[in-house]
């Protein structure tokens, strides 16, 4: 029997279209076979509790480029007055914080109102890096101002970039300063892992932490500002003629929950620092890397009713309410919509420092870092200095400043091959630039290494640091060298 063409192409056609459909609806992998059979990926337990943990992901998560992070789930929960570890999983892994970065920021913040650096009805300007960057944001218009306050609560609710660079412009003069002191503080906290490179928590490949270093970080934070803590329960905050609600849902379904942080990026999956307490006592836990928020919600509240169990059980302490240290300028009961303080308010420049001759102390951020170095330990990470509107002192002398170089570097032929690359990027500086690799011990023993170009003025150190970030070739920041080269 002869078919006819036409009858043969109309068959060849639908056939085309058959295989074209078992294409696209046939799995790429087994792992997403199982996920679309089951309705999420599988889920492995997690040694040594036996409980439900995240999915264990059997292909390659879509992270930044960062050979260090090879997954994106963890699982940490701490008791908050003993530190007792109650449960873990993959906890000392690298991750990326995706916008649990803020709580730093916030850290730092906190810090800089009870410096009297920053005020609450202070008004800060919207640069353009500012209002550049992507969502979520609090729409604040570039050009224009947002008040510290209101930056304050973005943050808390709405998980505000705009307004994590707006308070890292005007407490170290830009972002590449200010995550600088974040890192440097850091590691002060015993955040051994962790290095930040910006405000926001906005990708960054070299932006990683653990779920141990996270748990530390909102332990010391309730530990050190604890007037101001109450503020992660705030539900809703208005700004403008929206209302800005609060990411974090276990506020309103977990009983006892009263705060931290969410925070999502590709790279990092659903993320979570939370706290609840249950009688009498506070636990902090820690989840990262979930597939979606309900998932994520999820495997929190297990882990948290799992962790209140076993605190009952071992007859951990109640927790302490620490009380407000002498330094503080604010409660949170002066977080409320409307007027701010009845307090002078002010414009605030980068960097702000009251003028000479102030009431108001003079103290910055960086004086809060440094006094809360641990003794004989030298700083991981340097700080940038902000320029002084007093003039120059004798440190500002020729000679004495430098670049910095990303890291601290794992290696001394990294942190070597950093200065190299640099030097080449920096012709005009080869004469005066003195290559100068440091040692660091960290606060388990591991030894990194800071890489600076020394030897060098002001200006010199701030346009070569320029350079080097329009090539993006390195983070850097020009610093005030503490020790100069002889």
């Amino acid at each position: 029997m002869v078919v006819p063409y036409s009858a043969r192409a109309g068959w060849l056609s639908l056939a085309a279209a058959l295989v074209l459909v078992i294409v696209l609806v046939a799995p790429s992998s087994p792992a997403e076979a199982q996920y679309r059979s089951s309705g999420r990926p599988s889920v492995t337990s997690s040694k040594p509790y036996g409980k439900r943990a995240l999915p264990r992901r059997t292909t390659a998560a879509p992270v930044a480029a960062n050979p260090g992070v090879v997954g994106r789930d963890a699982m940490f929960l701490i008791d908050a007055e003993s530190g007792r570890e109650l449960e873990g999983h993959a906890a000392d892994e690298l991750r990326h914080p995706a916008s649990l970065t803020k709580i730093m920021t916030l850290y730092l913040t906190f810090a800089a109102l009870d410096a009297g650096q920053l005020r609450l009805g202070d008004r800060i300007p919207v640069s353009a890096r500012a209002g550049g960057v992507q969502p979520s944001k609090m729409g604040a218009p570039v050009g224009g101002t947002l008040m510290v306050r209101d930056a304050i609560m973005g943050l808390i609710t709405r998980s505000a970039n705009d307004a994590a660079v707006v308070l890292a412009e005007a407490i170290a003069g830009d972002e590449y300063a200010f995550a600088a002191l974040m890192t440097q503080k850091a590691r002060q906290l015993g955040m051994s892992s962790t290095v930040f490179r910006n405000a926001s928590g906005l990708p960054a490949t070299d932006q990683v932490t653990t779920a141990r270093d996270l748990a530390r970080l909102a332990q010391a934070l309730m530990r050190d500002f604890p007037h101001y803590y109450p503020l992660f329960a705030t539900k809703a905050w208005p700004y403008g003629r929206q209302m800005l609600t609060n990411h974090n849902r276990m506020l309103a379904i977990y009983p006892g929950a009263d705060g931290i942080k969410t925070g999502y990026i590709n790279a990092s999956g659903f993320n979570l620092v939370m706290s609840a307490i249950r009688d009498n006592r506070r636990l902090i836990g820690v989840v990262l890397g979930g597939s979606s928020v309900g998932e994520r919600d999820d495997v929190m509240a297990d882990m948290m009713n799992r962790g209140f169990e076993r605190a009952r059980a071992l007859g951990l302490p109640a927790w302490q309410r620490p009380a407000a240290p002498p330094s503080a300028k604010y409660a949170a009961v002066n977080f409320t919509p409307g007027p701010p303080p009845a307090e002078p308010q002010r414009q605030v420049a980068r960097a702000y420092h009251p003028p000479a001759g102030s009431s108001t102390t003079t103290r910055t951020i960086s004086d809060l870092v440094t006094d809360a170095a641990p003794a004989g330990q030298a700083p991981a990470v340097a700080m940038a200095r902000a320029p002084s509107p007093q003039g120059s002192q004798a440190g500002d002398a020729p000679g004495g400043w430098a670049i910095q170089l990303g890291g601290p570097f794992t290696s001394r032929k990294a942190a070597d091959a950093a200065l190299r690359t640099a030097l080449a990027r920096l012709p005009d500086l080869r004469d005066e630039a003195k290559p100068s690799v440091e040692a660091l011990k960290g606060t388990r023993g591991q030894i990194t290494y800071r890489a600076r170009l020394t030897n060098l003025d002001e200006n010199d150190a701030a346009r070569g640091c320029r350079s080097l970030r329009s090539a993006r070739l390195f983070f850097c920041t020009h610093i005030q060298a503490e020790d100069r080269a002889s």
